[in-house]
C-alpha cells in the first residue's frame, strides 16, 4: 500500500465491507433461524440496491469518459467491487 492508500477507504468497497458483515450475521449457525433469514434479506436488499445505484453510477462515469472521481478511476473501482463481491 502507497500512502495515500493509507489516508483513503474507498467508500464503496467499505460499504460491501459492511454488507460482508451482514451476510456472516446470517451464516452464524448461533443466531435464531428467524433472524438469519432477516439478514439474508438485508443482504439481499443492499447489494441489489448497490448494484443498481452505484455501480449503475461508475459504469456512467466510465462510459462518459471521466478519468478520476474520488481519487481513482471509475474503471479500477468497478475492478474492487468484482473482487470484493466474487
Amino acid at each position: 500500500m502507497t500512502e495515500n492508500d493509507l489516508k483513503y477507504i474507498n467508500r464503496e468497497i467499505s460499504w460491501l465491507s459492511f454488507n460482508q458483515r451482514v451476510l456472516q450475521e446470517a451464516m452464524d449457525e448461533n443466531v435464531p433461524l428467524l433472524e438469519r433469514l432477516k439478514f439474508l434479506g438485508i443482504f439481499s436488499s443492499n447489494l441489489d440496491e448497490f448494484y443498481r445505484v452505484r455501480v449503475a453510477t461508475y459504469t456512467r462515469m466510465m462510459n462518459a469518459g471521466i478519468k478520476k472521481a474520488m481519487g481513482e478511476s471509475p474503471k479500477k473501482v468497478l475492478n474492487q467491487i468484482q473482487k470484493k463481491v466474487l
